[in-house]
């Protein structure tokens, strides 16, 4: 079986977390996309890519004018498309320009739309927010799957667009098994105490996240030390340079995924909180950091109203606060060692299936998107084991 990707950055660490996926579930993958860094990418978790140049955060006239270039070009991926069993296309973007190489092609193979944010701009009230619907809706109508990472997602924003939806697949940001078996490390039993190191690792984009940690940070300087890690937006990136580094909060660069646990075994506290878009996409999404964090036995702490803090309370685990800006405060500053060997230990409880894709998972996951298990409807919610709809 091949897949052709079209990922809209391909140096993005969850784009190589889904085509790691794919080719586990016994697909092999061609990835064709753009990149949001200066050096050229051309392999992506082993597999080719083909490289269609740089795009830069927020620059979304640029962007499109270079999808829409790039569309008259897709013919040039005729042989690509006619031997794919279907094409997957993260964010609307890709999709319209997975729709022209179809097109361009003559194939009907089947087109699969990936989408694991909700950009502001499509939920906006102007005439550029209602054409990118209209051409959502119509990507939608042209889809033989879509795949959402978070059932908020499903009955926030596309249920409510008000068109047909295809087969949808609910396959969240988990952890990706290397082999059948992937070891979960011990609980651990050494002593932790104040200052409580907070992790906040990935996607750094909340300025408001920022603003709370940095202020905890300059009051309380014996009670809590800030790690940063990951790919800071532009904006982010100027706080970082203009307020770091502090004694007890720093940015310490991106990271690979081989440096996943070292970074969160070294962390008492996983901050999954997001306050960007806080009543649109950040509160219907969920993140890396609580499978992450999960998994390293790593306490997430989430806001109060969102999909991260369901998660979290249907499993009984993690930090939930109503107002972050008060509220962190307060926790972490009477937070005792006691206290924190039993977040420890609820965290060690979540079950491996809920923060790991399993081998099995994998497999039925290629064969949703690839249309080899008949009979389902259209109006069909297709979900991963374990997962609601």
């Amino acid at each position: 079986m091949h897949v052709t990707y079209f990922a809209n950055d391909l140096a993005d660490a969850a784009v190589g977390r889904r085509a790691h996926m794919l080719q586990v579930g016994g697909a092999n993958v061609t990835l064709i996309g753009f990149r949001r860094t200066e050096q050229p990418v051309l392999r992506v978790s082993g597999a080719d890519a083909i490289d269609l140049g740089r795009t830069f955060d927020a620059r979304f006239l640029d962007r499109g004018g270079k999808i829409l270039r790039r569309s008259l070009e897709a013919g040039r991926w005729k042989d690509l498309v006619a031997r794919s069993n279907f094409l997957l296309a993260r964010n609307l973007e890709m999709g319209l320009l997975a729709d022209f190489a179809r097109v361009s092609a003559g194939s009907n193979v089947r087109l699969v739309y990936e989408c694991l944010d909700i950009h502001g701009l499509l939920l906006g009230r102007g005439i550029p927010s209602a054409l990118l619907r209209w051409w959502e809706r119509r990507l939608l109508r042209r889809s033989a799957a879509l795949i959402v990472s978070s059932p908020g997602f499903l009955k926030n924003y596309f249920e409510p667009l008000a068109v047909p939806l295809p087969p949808v697949v609910v396959s969240e940001n988990k952890r990706m098994s290397e082999t059948a078996d992937l070891p979960r490390p011990a609980f651990g039993s050494r002593r932790r105490g104040a200052p409580w190191r907070v992790g906040w690792f990935g996607n750094i984009r909340c300025v408001r996240s920022f603003a709370i940690l940095k202020g905890l940070a300059l009051r309380h300087p014996d009670v809590i030390d800030v790690e940063l890690r990951g790919r800071p937006t532009a904006k982010l990136q100027a706080l970082i340079a203009e307020n770091l580094p502090l004694a007890n909060m720093r940015f310490s660069g991106p990271y690979a995924p081989s440096e996943l646990a070292s970074a969160y075994e070294a962390c008492d506290l996983a901050w999954a909180i997001d306050l960007w878009q806080a009543d649109q996409n950040a509160a219907w999404l969920l993140p890396n950091r609580i499978y992450e964090g999960g998994f390293y036995n790593c306490p997430p702490i989430a806001l109060a109203g969102t999909e991260t803090a369901r998660w979290l309370a249907d499993r009984a685990s993690g930090v939930i606060l109503q107002n972050p800006e008060e509220d962190l405060e307060a926790f972490i500053t009477t937070l005792t060692p006691a206290d924190y060997v039993e977040l420890r230990h609820a965290t060690a409880a979540i079950p491996m299936t809920d923060l790991v894709h399993t081998v099995e998972e994998c497999h039925r996951f290629v064969n949703l998107l690839a249309g080899r298990q008949g009979g389902a409807k259209a109006e069909d919610r297709l979900c991963l084991p374990g997962r609601p709809a």
